[in-house]
């Protein structure tokens, strides 16, 4: 692995100058603990200056809140241990719980919140008249640190994240094209896994854009207004996984059943990845067009009985898709047209946030692990009165609160016990051998430099950065400088022990309580997503519903296929496919709507009888919360085709009728994607499953 590139020899001295520096102006204002602005300085600084920005205000509004609570909270409760300890693992858990509801970089403020107040609170038990003076110092540390991190990444050879903000886009987007491509391309029979794996990677691009906005809001004007394309470019992008496989969906049933193109859908298909290979240039207009004009052509020979029921359903289905591909694509390059039209406005651009997924119970339960955890070391740093005791309660608090948004947190846990491990016997060395030699600040630079632009180098590659990250902030808080540069071995070997069992029980705790498997997260989210869906499908039915509910709907159901696709990859646990992983539960919540919710006065005229159909729909879901392997049975078929039977000759006499006619055989798609229209006997019979 090539450590020794210029772009990270130059973060790497960067953020050297930047830690010397900080450490130098601490000792100068003579702060209570120098080494706590070294340390910041490595802790927010990062190869992109946006981020470092972003993560220096960030890190300095949660310590000023964690250090507000100490302050609010001392007079009352530091005689009292236990109350105090409790407080505080209260405090942690309660930040730590609101910082899991935000999936952004932002999130860092409240649980920065929760374990700063736990790093400033916890020594100073044994000196309470301190605490003013204590958390002032933590604060204004701190604001050196970030300070000159933050000059020093602006000022001098800053790295713009603009590159790779356009390339997440533009990769989201080729990649989307590229599927769409093949599967038009390509025979459909079988599955494709470099398809599915495309798809996966797709699901991936939604987190990873908003992080990236998250921090180039913080850059200048020109990438601001970057930020705003990609904010309205990203609500349309977000589309295009259940589009895609809605695509794959019914050319695999046409491949399935040998049904060939008709000549007009091979020119518009034709036409369609003509457009598809330049499509950022050419007017979609015309395209559009096309499809629309196949689209009517393939309505009049269901009606004159040119094409049997079910190649009008499955073609129209298919131009449905393609249009909507279209209007994505469309949408997209449109934006940009847009806001090039509008003059460049000044300030931060708002970055749109919808509301996401956050599953309540997961959120509970890590912020439950983490009281646990720091309670019980306080309880142990009490019981036995050790006067490094309180190492071992903070590391609890930290060490929860960064690994409380993975699945499973004790993979990530282990590798921070090895960089701590790794820093304690550095700083062992150093505080023995070389900083006792080291008597002015200048010689102490020597000594440090090349420890610190390692660790720079480390840090600055993505393979090896989070344990870099780990020893880099460890080290100089375990080597403990002081204003006279003569570190206390004693006082290291006792907090690094007390800084392990503080580790270890955290694992452990976390161990016997959080410790989860991707595919539970994932099954969690299918269970919310069918709640969802329950709750649309009532609305519906009592002519609640809106094409607002809709929208929003759509967008919470995808936020959620995006947190169960990689994990199905991750962890294929409970087998869950591509066609049980809500994408079809998204197309079924549309399709209802748009059977029922815009069509509700045809359907009443032509005397549909829609309700059973409603109803056996509604205890399969219910049944289906319960057993996410359940499959629908025979009463919602039997009432799907008493509807459709129904409907097909309506459909023939009136062309209103046409779409709802197609949108519950989309729901019959979606349920039963393995059962065929027999035309000679009007009813659907059972054939090959082609998922």
């Amino acid at each position: 692995m090539n450590f020794l590139t210029k772009s990270a020899f130059i973060f790497s001295l960067k953020t050297t100058l930047a830690a010397f520096l900080a450490f130098y102006l601490a000792l100068e204002l003579n702060l209570e603990k120098p080494t706590w602005s070294l340390t910041t300085v490595y802790v927010v600084s990062q190869i992109y200056t946006a981020s470092t920005v972003s993560k220096s205000l960030f890190r300095l509004a949660g310590t000023v809140l964690g250090g507000v609570f100490i302050f609010l909270i001392y007079p009352s409760t530091v005689m009292y241990p236990v109350m105090f300890s409790l407080a505080v693992s209260c405090w942690v858990a309660v930040c730590l719980y609101l910082s899991l509801h935000d999936r952004t970089p932002k999130s860092y403020i409240f649980m920065l919140a929760g374990y700063s107040a736990a790093i400033m609170g916890f020594p100073d038990v044994t000196t309470p008249s301190d605490i003013s003076y204590t958390v002032i110092s933590r604060i204004e540390e701190v604001a050196v640190g970030i300070i000159i991190s933050s000059l020093v990444h602006v000022l001098i050879f800053p790295v713009s994240m603009r590159s790779l903000l356009e390339n997440s886009v533009n990769n989201w987007y080729q990649q989307a094209k590229k599927v769409c491509g093949s599967l038009l391309t390509q025979h459909q029979s079988a599955d494709s896994p470099e398809r599915d794996q495309i798809l996966v990677q797709m699901a991936n691009y939604p987190l990873n854009v908003e992080v990236l906005m998250t921090h180039c809001a913080y850059e200048a004007n020109q990438v601001q207004r970057l930020v705003r394309l990609v904010s309205a470019q990203y609500q349309h992008l977000s589309y295009l996984v259940p589009t895609l496989t809605a695509i794959e969906k019914r050319l695999k049933l046409l491949a399935a059943e040998n049904i060939q193109l008709p000549e007009e859908m091979r020119l518009s298909v034709t036409r369609f990845l003509a457009w598809l290979d330049d499509s950022a240039e050419e007017n979609s207009e015309s395209v559009t067009r096309q499809l629309e004009e196949t689209q009517s052509i393939i309505q009049q020979r269901f009606l004159t009985n040119e094409l049997g029921t079910e190649q009008s359903l499955l073609f129209t289905g298919l131009i449905e898709r393609l249009q909507n591909f279209v209007r994505i694509l469309t949408a997209y390059h449109g934006v940009e047209v847009r806001l090039s039209q509008l003059k460049r406005r000044r300030g931060k651009p708002e970055v749109m946030h919808r509301k996401k997924y956050v599953d309540e119970g997961m959120a509970a339960l890590s912020s439950f692990t983490a009281f646990i955890a720091t309670f019980v070391c306080c309880l142990l740093w009490i019981g036995t009165g050790w006067s490094s005791g309180s190492n071992a309660a903070m590391f609890a608090a930290v060490t929860c609160s960064f690994f409380a948004t993975h699945d499973s947190p004790i993979g990530g846990m282990r590798i921070f016990m090895k960089g701590v491990v790794i820093a304690i016997a550095i700083s062992i060395f150093y505080s023995m051998v070389i900083i006792p030699r080291a008597i002015t600040f200048e010689a102490l630079i020597i000594c440090l430099s090349p420890a610190l632009i390692f660790m720079g180098l480390i840090i600055a590659n993505p393979a090896t950065n989070f344990i870099g990250l780990i020893i880099a902030t460890q080290l100089p808080g375990y080597i403990g400088f002081s204003h006279d540069f003569a570190p206390n071995t004693f006082a290291t070997i006792n907090a690094a022990l007390s800084t392990t069992v503080g580790i270890v029980l955290s694992l452990v705790i976390t161990l016997l309580i959080r410790n989860k498997r991707p595919s539970w997260i994932a099954r969690r989210a299918l269970r919310a997503g069918l709640r969802e869906l329950l709750q649309l499908l009532g609305d519906i039915r009592l002519q609640k519903s809106t094409l607002l509910q809709r929208q929003q709907f759509i967008q919470r159901m995808l936020d959620r296929i995006n947190i169960i696709l990689p994990r199905n990859v991750v962890d294929p646990g409970i087998n869950m496919t591509m066609e049980n992983n809500l994408i079809t539960e998204l197309w079924l919540g549309a399709n209802l709507f748009d059977f029922y919710g815009r069509y509700y006065q045809i359907l009443q005229q032509a005397g549909v009888r829609t309700d059973p159909l409603f109803h056996e729909i509604s205890l399969y879901l219910k049944r289906r919360l319960k057993n996410i392997h359940e499959l629908p049975g025979g009463d919602v078929l039997r009432e799907l085709e008493r509807v459709l039977v129904q409907m097909e000759p309506l459909a023939k006499n009136n062309i209103n009728l046409y779409m709802p006619f197609y949108f519950v055989f989309n729901i019959r798609l979606a349920l039963f994607p393995a059962v065929r229209w027999s035309s000679s006997q009007g009813q659907w019979q059972l054939s090959g499953d082609v998922e």
